[in-house]
């Protein structure tokens, strides 16, 4: 579950969307997910991209709805990411492609399974909130079935 959950973040969501053209450079910079439930926790994320085509994910959980007390349990994934062909989903969204390598993930001075994997994605930026695919799960995304759908109910923030 952490590692699913720190892929897809890193792993790792509207009425306007960013018209049909490379997000490379709105996605630059940090962005901060929403408090969302996952598995009896609260998780929120943050994440960067680097003009360099570098990212890094921090997946923290919490005990309260407000994402205000920590569990004092981090997940950090890092990598390379690389954007490519836009796309219009199913339900008309404008999206683009994200292909992500993950070089580093670790939590607690543990490495994690996941190093070495490669995930295929698709992100939009709508209203300016970061939305990325709505993943079937871990083996699909790291076995090249890329999402054909936004997950619009969970979605970062520009900081």
């Amino acid at each position: 579950m952490y590692k699913l959950t720190a892929i897809a973040v890193a792993g790792l969501l509207a009425t306007s969307v960013t018209q049909a053209r490379s997000l490379s450079s709105e996605l630059v910079g940090q962005w901060q997910s929403q408090c969302k439930k996952a598995s009896g926790r609260y998780l929120q994320v943050i994440s960067h991209f680097s003009e360099a085509g570098d990212y890094k994910a921090k997946s923290a959980f919490y005990t309260d709805a407000g994402c205000k007390a920590p569990m004092g349990m981090e997940i950090v994934s890092t990598g390379k990411y690389r954007l490519g062909s836009l796309l219009t989903t199913p339900g008309g969204d404008q999206a683009q492609e994200i292909d992500l390598e993950v070089r580093e993930l670790h939590s607690g001075g543990m490495t994690l399974p996941g190093v070495g994997e490669q995930v295929y994605q698709i992100i939009a930026i709508i209203d300016g909130r970061l939305v990325f695919g709505d993943a079937p799960g871990l083996p699909a995304v790291t076995g090249g079935q890329r999402p054909t759908k936004l997950n619009k109910n969970f979605y970062s923030n520009k900081q």
